[in-house]
């Protein structure tokens, strides 16, 4: 931040009567908050900077920072100034959380802030990558053209992580449906069936004997079951913020079949984009390299990226220093090589982002095409098995009697 830039703090003080009064005020230090009140007639008793309150409100759409870098760029091409665009897409913007942060862009750019500082108090709507951006085009004096860059590269990184959570979802919603048959079949249908198996005089089949004692394990241990797997999501959970768990977990992700090739081309595909479009707004490959470690979510390749960070700062190529991570493919690490050896290395990872957007979406499709027919043949299998096992006994029990 820069020397000038304002802070929000939270005060309680009393006046000269001894009433206890509270607030907000902007400063650019707590020395200087403190003075505005004591010139105030005030007398200080708490001021720190002022938290975050929890708000009953929804947080504004994922494409609120597509959709605010694209109008900021139009609006800034046109010779509009920041503080003016801001506040007329302030006013334009009449609810929810988008008005609200709106607004605090166009105070806080008021008072003297740079609009990447600005975008940093809501680190949960702006990422890293975003206001190292703006704040790379606030220092060249280009900002509208990599707004406009950037609103690409977000818009494309939306539509992949959509499409992707579409797929992932697919699976999930199968196997809550199997789960729901399954159950259904076993606590309405097949108890109908226990009793009268009982009575048979026939030995049953191994399928009807297996249902059974599943039958019999559910309902003796089933709630225990379910407790069990309640502590271990939780543990889970609590083991996943730990470094070093999510690394190998999320090196697993990266290595399952089917979905994780999709994963590491969506993942490829972003990285790649963003390195792009920070070494196109003038940023060395080291502050680059140190700014899209901030871009994925997966532990594994953020590891790899901070190794080739290390790297890249003892004067290895780039290429050399991703060489010994699964971030990119031997393919993609000779295209960076011949990118560096030309000086095209920006237009190379542009290609390589291509390239791999074009990979995601081929194997998103055929994901897409072959998840019917084998969320039917896994469906109909649960359910054909259930059903064949209560059946067959009475079909024996019929022929022995003929």
């Amino acid at each position: 931040m820069s020397a000038n830039a304002m802070t929000e703090y939270d005060y309680k003080a009393r006046d000269a009567a001894g009433r206890m009064s509270r607030g907000r005020l902007r400063a650019t230090s707590k020395r200087e908050a403190a003075k505005r009140l004591s010139d105030g007639g005030l007398f200080v008793v708490r001021l720190r900077p002022a938290r975050m309150a929890w708000r009953l409100e929804k947080r504004p759409d994922r494409r609120f920072p597509v959709l605010l870098c694209r109008r900021l760029a139009v609006m800034l091409s046109a010779g509009v100034t920041i503080g003016e665009a801001l506040r007329v897409l302030s006013e334009q913007e009449t609810k929810g959380a988008g008005e609200r942060i709106l607004k605090g862009l166009y105070r806080a750019v008021s008072d003297g802030e740079r609009l990447s500082e600005a975008m940093g108090r809501w680190p949960q709507v702006f990422t890293p990558r975003i206001t190292a951006l703006v704040d790379a085009g606030e220092r060249s004096g280009s900002l509208d053209i990599l707004l406009e860059r950037l609103a690409d590269s977000l818009e494309s990184e939306y539509a992949a992580r959509e499409k992707l959570l579409t797929l992932m979802m697919y699976p999930c919603v199968l196997a809550a449906a199997v789960a729901m048959a399954a159950g259904f079949l076993m606590m309405f249908v097949f108890p109908v069936f226990v009793s009268m198996f009982q009575t048979l005089s026939i030995e049953l089949p191994l399928p009807t004997r297996l249902l059974l004692e599943t039958y019999d394990f559910l309902s003796m241990y089933g709630l225990w079951l379910l407790l069990a797997v309640v502590v271990l999501v939780v543990c889970a959970i609590r083991m996943y913020r730990k470094e070093a768990f999510r690394v190998r977990v999320d090196r697993g992700l990266i290595h399952c079949p089917v979905l994780g090739n999709l994963i590491l081309s969506a993942e490829r595909t972003s990285l790649a984009d963003t390195f792009s479009v920070l070494l196109s707004s003038g940023l060395v490959i080291d502050q680059a390299l140190a700014i899209v470690q901030g871009v994925t979510e997966n532990a594994f390749l953020r590891q790899g990226l901070r190794r080739a960070h290390s790297e890249v700062q003892k004067g290895y190529p780039l290429s050399q220093a991703l060489r010994q991570s699964e971030i990119f493919s031997p393919m993609h690490l000779e295209l960076l090589a011949t990118g560096e050896a030309a000086g095209e290395l920006e237009a190379m990872l542009a290609k390589i982002a291509s390239y791999c957007r074009l990979d995601m979406d081929t194997r998103a499709e055929r994901i897409r095409v072959l998840l019917p027919p084998v969320a039917l043949l896994i469906l109909g299998s649960v359910v054909g098995f259930i059903i064949f096992s209560t059946v067959l006994p009475l079909l024996d029990s019929m022929t022995a009697f003929m």
